[in-house]
């Protein structure tokens, strides 16, 4: 059992890395991030310009069904979706597939 969650852990985050890559082009070096969470779980991560947060540049958005994470929503600073991925599992928990929508 620790070894599939190993694997799920290991593909969940080469996802997740993948998805940084892509919107890095969104952020500025210089940017500001703060993450909120619910019932311990990251819920978003938004991202401005600066630490004076006046210009949003991105929003990510996570969604969980049974603490499991089933969606990521990336969007931009007008709240226009870029990258929509979409996580399913198993009834052991074990993650079946990843599926993306680029907008």
């Amino acid at each position: 059992m620790a070894d599939i969650l190993g694997q799920i852990a290991t593909k969940v985050g080469t996802e997740i890395s993948l998805l940084s890559g892509r919107v890095s082009a969104l952020e500025l070096s210089d940017s500001y991030s703060e993450t909120t969470y619910s019932s311990g779980l990251i819920s978003q991560i938004n991202t401005w310009s600066t630490s004076a947060k006046s210009d949003l540049i991105q929003t990510k958005s996570f969604t969980y069904t049974n603490g499991l994470l089933t969606q990521v929503v990336v969007a931009d600073g007008s709240s226009v979706t870029e990258l929509t991925q979409a996580f399913t599992y198993d009834s052991d928990g074990n993650l079946e597939s990843i599926t993306k929508d680029f907008a």
